[in-house]
């Protein structure tokens, strides 16, 4: 399992350089939520959580793996600092509502005895970790930072991306559950 969390951290930094810059925000659209959705989806809570905490690691310690190739605890402790302390709740969160824990359901079976759970449950999952989590940590946070009211941080930076978020919730809940079919 160790490996899978190092190679969901790999992912989550290679996401991490796709960016696309809005005008009027602070905030990139990025490929990185995308990862830390993944990790928990695909890892469950503990794993996927604790392959974004080495992602947002390797970013402190200097590699540059955050959006744009940024990377120092400048970064974490910037604007988007809320956004990416976010992530580890974020694919915790999503792991647990997709997979639960590995002792529940009949029997005591684990998930992968029980099969995967339906699309619902996983689109659920990415909705909740990546845009609820990750919104409702960030923008408090960057409004904290700004000085702006909780509106004006919601309007720069959570609005705008929403429908960007959506798709990629779409996606991860695609790529897991197909991931999940295949790995039983």
């Amino acid at each position: 399992m160790m490996l899978k969390a190092s190679v969901a951290a790999a992912l989550t930094a290679a996401l991490s350089l796709v960016t696309v810059p809005l005008p009027l925000s602070p905030v990139p659209i990025t490929g990185q939520t995308l990862g830390v959705c993944l990790s928990g989806l695909i890892l469950g809570p503990w794993w996927g959580a604790a392959a974004v905490a080495t992602y947002l690691l390797l970013r402190v310690a200097g590699l540059p793996v955050f959006s744009g190739g940024r990377s120092g605890l400048g970064v974490i402790l910037g604007p988007t600092g809320g956004y990416l302390l976010s992530f580890v709740p974020a694919a915790f969160v999503s792991g647990l509502i997709a997979l639960g824990t590995q002792r529940r359901g009949p029997a005591g079976q684990s998930h992968k005895k029980r099969g995967p759970h339906g699309f619902a449950r996983f689109l659920a999952a990415s909705v909740v970790g990546s845009i609820l989590v990750v919104h409702g940590i960030g923008s408090p946070y960057l409004a904290w930072h700004m000085g702006m009211s909780l509106r004006e941080a919601l309007l720069a930076g959570s609005v705008p991306f929403l429908p960007g978020d959506a798709a990629k919730a779409l996606l991860a809940a695609l790529v897991a559950l197909s991931y999940h079919r295949r790995n039983r």
